[in-house]
């Protein structure tokens, strides 16, 4: 079977190491012709188990195919390279990479260290030697991610804090009480019966005490932790998205993250300004099961499919994101004579989310056309589908990234 755009069948690629099993992966997944993937998926079978039985043997690793297949200790048990890359959302930990190589005792892991390092400094001065550099990254002192992040924070610590203070002004109250104003010796006149009708109120008021003020406190801390949490986890997502892209750009692109203009309430996570157009990125660091239909973004739960409201539609944000931006470039783009248009894209930065496309109902909608969703772990493959489609002058880059730059 001759291997796509190639001369070669993809039996001689696999034989000179030039067929990896991403670019396996990739074909038995979306290639055109029925044929390629159904031969993908054999040989993508065939080339792990061969992967797998030489790395098992001890040996040392020869390519990157091999090198993710090394097993690394990973907390308390063992996991594959490729397995934690996956687990990091598509993106390795290159410093992890550097000090992993200086620990291990095994010679194993240590090439595996070598051949991935070497990959990515290949990739970077292959960038340098080409003129363009690596991509280059404008970001904010601050993020809308991370404001909310620092507003939720400082609820919580006022709801602690109320609550301990007033704690604390009631203990010094009742100490008062209890050294300088009651009188004791009445007490030695109760009887049996009034000593558990005392105890009975005070074990009432405990229970009062935890469902009035414990219970409720723990909810309202419960609800700001996992708010903290989710805008954690976003802001986490758009570090791996933007490690991916630096992978798969250079320096003829510039990504600006976290982009504020116009005084909008909320902020563009990532705006790619790039030979091939400008486009607008909402990174979702999701996790579960979605199905999508033109604009319509729906999450499975116990019940089944429920549509998500507007505010939470990725593909919705995504889209308002990119027409704001547009407006707010159309001067630049119509003194530059540019057609004035901004792509939105949806990452996926979890590689775990599960997320399902469904044709629309009704092809004639205006909204029927699909925003692109790409999985991170695919974003440099998906990247290529955009490349040499729409072409934006130097001259229009220039102006408009220097607009873009104003807005920090």
């Amino acid at each position: 079977m001759i291997w796509p755009g190639s001369q070669q069948t993809m039996g001689e690629l696999l034989d000179q190491d030039k067929l990896t099993c991403k670019m396996l992966r990739r074909a038995s997944a979306k290639a055109e012709n029925e044929q390629v993937r159904k031969a993908a998926e054999v040989l993508l079978v065939d080339r792990e188990r061969k992967i797998r039985e030489y790395i098992d043997g001890g040996n040392l690793p020869r390519n990157i195919d091999e090198a993710v297949a090394v097993k690394v200790a990973d907390n308390g048990g063992w996991a594959t390279i490729r397995e934690l890359w996956y687990r990091h959302n598509g993106c390795m930990d290159w410093n992890r990479l550097h000090s992993l190589m200086g620990e291990t005792q095994s010679a194993q892991v240590r090439s595996a260290c070598v051949i991935l390092l070497g990959y990515r400094y290949q990739v970077e001065r292959q960038k340098i030697l080409d003129g363009k550099g690596p991509l280059l990254v404008t970001s904010p002192k601050s993020s809308y991610l991370l404001r909310k992040t620092e507003r939720y924070l400082i609820r919580e610590g006022l709801v602690i804090g109320a609550v301990l203070g007033l704690c604390v002004a009631y203990l010094l109250w009742y100490a008062y009480k209890a050294f300088f104003v009651y009188d004791y010796s009445s007490l030695a006149n109760l009887n049996w019966l009034a000593w558990v009708i005392i105890g009975v109120g005070a074990v009432l008021m405990l229970v009062a005490g935890y469902f009035v003020i414990i219970r409720p406190l723990d909810k309202i801390i419960n609800y700001l932790d996992s708010k903290i949490a989710s805008f954690k986890k976003g802001f986490e997502g758009e570090d791996h998205v933007v490690d991916a892209l630096r992978e798969s750009l250079d320096g003829s692109c510039h990504i600006f993250r976290n982009l504020h203009f116009n005084g909008r309430k909320e902020d563009i996570d990532i705006a790619l300004v790039s030979p091939w157009g400008v486009f607008a990125i909402e990174v979702k660091n999701r996790s579960g099961t979605f199905e999508y239909s033109g604009s319509d973004f729906y999450e499975k739960r116990k019940s089944g499919y429920e549509k998500v409201a507007d505010d939470s539609n990725p593909i919705k944000q995504a889209r308002r994101n990119a027409a704001a931006l547009k407006e707010f470039l159309d001067p630049d783009f119509n003194r530059n004579k540019e057609h004035a248009f901004v792509e939105p894209i949806v990452v996926w930065a979890n590689s775990e989310i599960k997320v399902y496309r469904k044709k629309p109902a009704d092809s004639q909608d205006p909204h029927s056309q699909e925003t692109k969703c790409w999985r991170i772990e695919d974003l440099s493959f998906e990247l290529d589908s955009i490349r040499c489609k729409k072409h934006l002058s130097e001259k229009a880059q220039r102006e408009i990234i220097k607009k873009l730059e104003g807005c920090y």
